[in-house]
């Protein structure tokens, strides 16, 4: 399974459910219908510009797009309006991180690096530089940046209880945090990264190889960063509107498939996909699912008419631990025009850690889908981009 599916319980978001807005505007959110739904809190705040509730869900819709001027003025208009909005005051706290993260230093030698994968299955794993020492961190882009205990201690990094985090199989497990003054992975520099500290149980899937962390969306949101699969490599560049533009024109002129994606919580990136002949719907683009290109929940599984193969069930491991895992293949998964056929998935039925977004996700999208493309996430430009290997 996975060395982390590292869906935490940070997630500012809103539900946006109170009397004001319209049931139809709450509904489409809860469904995924983001465009359906913003235009309507847009239409409940033409008729009365203080209703809270249409404020709470376009500001969460905007936040999601990292749109945070727009998102600023809705959510500050909702706590304003009623100061017992905790959802929009949760959702404050994340533009916040959001605006602390691109004013902290983040560096790219020369414009761009290349990092070599140390191995690339059942994961890729690259060298990553923290404060100084040398260490193995598996990519995960359904994580943010995860240290082993041992090797925090090593680093010296200290670290404080931050409760609960939720992981695949929808189980809980105690994090700490904590901060690294630096952060490199060949010549892109990130300074004053925060870290959740656990153990992750990769010597499952890494026997041969140390691992001492996870880097993920958290450190990837620093820059422009480039899973490159088929050469087996990570590429990082500068992130800046810029280096978006170009590479957003080098993309369309390669005729890659660009589909619009959106930020949730502090790590988590959700785009839409469609598994055989059920509807496209919201996923989570969670890189970690060593063995798998789907992890699915159970309204997946029916929609999809996913046929799992019970008599094969076995046993994963997650950031919570052991975890029931009943594999299945997807006779098709597409993400726009980029289309893999016959891919391997899992169902966990002990629970699922989808259940902690206000609104519809069927699953994750995971490594042996993306292991066919050159998988980008552009924050600036807030898409996800496939390159055909």
């Amino acid at each position: 399974m996975t060395t982390r599916a590292a869906l935490t319980l940070t997630i500012a978001l809103a539900a946006a459910e109170t009397a004001h807005a319209s049931p139809d505007s709450a509904e489409l959110f809860r469904n995924g219908d983001f465009a359906g739904a913003a235009a309507a809190y847009q239409a409940s705040l033409d008729s009365n510009p203080k209703d809270g509730a249409a404020l709470t869900g376009l500001g969460a819709i905007r936040l999601y797009q990292n749109d945070l001027a727009e998102a600023e003025a809705l959510l500050r208009a909702a706590v304003a309006a009623d100061t017992s909005n905790t959802r929009a005051a949760r959702a404050l706290e994340e533009l916040q991180r959001r605006r602390a993260e691109s004013v902290r230093r983040s560096t790219v030698e020369g414009g761009e690096t290349a990092i070599p994968f140390v191995v690339s299955d059942p994961l890729p794993v690259v060298r990553v530089v923290a404060n100084g020492q040398e260490g193995n961190f598996v990519v995960d882009t359904g994580g943010d940046v995860d240290l082993e205990p041992g090797f925090a201690a090593r680093v010296g990094v200290r670290t404080e209880n931050s409760g609960n985090g939720m992981f695949a199989g929808g189980k809980q497990a105690p994090t700490r945090t904590g901060m690294l003054a630096s952060l490199s992975l060949g010549g892109a520099t990130a300074d004053d990264v925060s870290v959740h500290v656990l153990p992750s149980h990769s010597e499952i899937l890494f026997p041969n190889v140390r691992i001492d962390g996870i880097v993920g969306t958290t450190y990837f949101e620093r820059f422009l960063v480039t899973i490159d699969y088929p050469r087996q490599r990570l590429i990082l560049r500068p992130r800046s509107p810029e280096v978006s533009a170009e590479f957003q024109s080098q993309a369309k002129a390669s005729s890659a498939t660009i589909e619009p994606c959106l930020l949730i919580g502090d790590h988590l990136v959700v785009a839409t996909a469609q598994v055989n002949d059920a509807p496209a719907h919201p996923f989570v683009f969670d890189s970690g699912l060593a063995g798998g290109g789907i992890m699915s929940s159970s309204e997946l599984v029916k929609a999809a008419g996913i046929q799992l193969d019970e008599a094969h069930a076995g046993t994963g491991v997650g950031g919570g631990g052991a975890v029931t895992a009943i594999p299945f293949v997807a006779r098709r998964v597409a993400v726009g025009t980029a289309v893999v056929e016959n891919v391997r998935g899992f169902y966990t039925p002990e629970g699922s850690p989808f259940t902690i977004f206000p609104f519809t996700v069927w699953g994750a999208v995971s490594d042996e889908f993306l292991r066919h493309f050159a998988y980008t996430v552009d924050f600036e430009a807030m898409t996800v981009v496939l390159a055909p290997g």
